[in-house]
């Protein structure tokens, strides 16, 4: 049997970036199914309370949804408000 020569520099930093890559793109994919869940519990949140709707992202911010509630679009982020 003939050993395998030790992997070059190049070859071990290939490697060190799949790894990376990979881990990368699980936290991708985590982030994403979390932030789905958050979406869904706050229109639950909005459903349930039955005053509230969620909208679009914030014209001024773009930080947050924009609420509307007795008339009014509101930024939980930003304050931004204005009638509807």
């Amino acid at each position: 049997m003939i050993p395998l020569p030790p992997p070059t520099a190049n070859e071990h930093r290939q490697k060190t970036l799949r790894s990376q890559l990979e881990e990368m793109g699980d936290r991708l994919e985590a982030n994403e199914r979390r932030i789905v869940q958050l979406e869904n519990t706050l229109h639950g949140v909005a459903r349930v309370t039955g005053d509230i709707t969620v909208t679009h992202p914030c014209f001024k911010c773009d930080r947050s949804l924009l609420l509307i509630r007795e008339g009014m679009l509101y930024c939980p982020c930003c304050h931004y408000r204005q009638t509807v």
